[in-house]
């Protein structure tokens, strides 16, 4: 029996994994599943301790321990925990690999070449040479995707997308996901609002004091009210993301600039940016802010 199906084991841990539901999933009792799964549940619960801004170098010191036939593996889970934690990578780990091993390999060294190098050509290219060994692993088809549509390439998106519809898991909650984001980034008002009523019932679910999995929710959907242009139900939901006090990312304040010119014409803009570059100084709402002023001044210059 395929442990990921709804009658298997690691079918709740893996759905709560992919919605973000991280305190959850490291709340489960590593010996309460059968020895053959054990190691891919601590690797969810190693990635959802990182993913919540904790170091896991207790849980994976442990994991070495338990599993001692595992050294790459774990190398690579203390090389992405190192760089979460300390925003450093004594090893040079993910600089070294050309072509990734193994599915875990493959996803965090893509997520490290977009989130440190801001290398989204080498990521893609990583992922796809993992992809074309023809494993059937689905994961590396998801981060694809989403690297696709973050640089608005619906196109290529579309063609993994379908590429993924091989697995047959087109009632998976991960096949959802990856769905949501498509329509919501092809537009139009069915599409959005398809993707507002999946999220709107991932937000029913019990996030158990989770602020941090409650706030990613409600930011998507945040973007969607937005993309809907149902403005007061926008203002609704930016209270209750402030009600609970998340770790604000950059994406968030971006999303905020973006209501701000829309509800407010923009008279919260400028300290917006200031919150912006305090968070996240590279993000790409400042680059591309940056881009177009050189631009203006290019052409000032010119027809001055």
């Amino acid at each position: 029996m395929d442990a990921f199906t709804d009658s298997g084991e690691l079918y709740s841990i893996r759905n709560e994994f992919y919605t973000n539901q991280h305190n959850r999933v490291k709340n489960y009792l590593l010996d309460s599943f059968s020895a053959e799964n054990q190691l891919k549940v601590l690797e969810f619960q190693i990635r959802s301790t990182i993913a919540l801004g904790e170091d896991a170098s207790q849980l994976i010191s442990s994991g070495k321990s338990r599993f001692p036939d595992n050294d790459g593996f774990f190398q690579l889970l203390e090389a992405y925990n190192d760089l979460s934690s300390f925003g450093t990578d004594s090893s040079t780990y993910f600089d070294d690999v050309k072509e990734a091993s193994f599915e875990l390999e493959a996803v965090l060294t893509a997520l490290y070449l977009v989130k440190y190098e801001k290398d989204f050509e080498q990521a893609t290219k990583i992922l796809n040479g993992y992809i074309a060994k023809g494993t059937p692993e689905f994961e590396p088809y998801l981060l694809l995707v989403q690297l696709h549509l973050v640089q608005i390439d619906l196109v290529a998106a579309n063609k993994t997308f379908n590429e993924l519809k091989k697995f047959n898991m087109s009632d998976d909650i991960v096949y959802s996901v990856i769905e949501s984001w498509i329509n919501a980034l092809r537009g139009e008002s069915e599409n959005i609002n398809n993707s507002f009523y999946f999220y709107d019932e991932l937000l029913s679910t019990d996030f158990e004091d989770d602020n941090q999995s409650k706030f990613r929710i409600l930011n998507v959907l945040f973007v969607l009210t937005l993309q809907l242009q149902h403005y007061p139900e926008a203002t609704e939901l930016l209270s209750q993301i402030e009600s609970i006090h998340p770790e604000v990312t950059g994406d968030f304040v971006a999303n905020q600039i973006a209501y701000d010119y829309l509800v407010n014409f923009g008279s919260n803009v400028p300290d917006l940016l200031t919150k912006l570059r305090q968070v996240q100084e590279g993000h790409r709402r400042l680059t591309d802010l940056e881009e177009k002023s050189k631009l203006f001044d290019d052409i000032a210059v010119k027809y001055a």
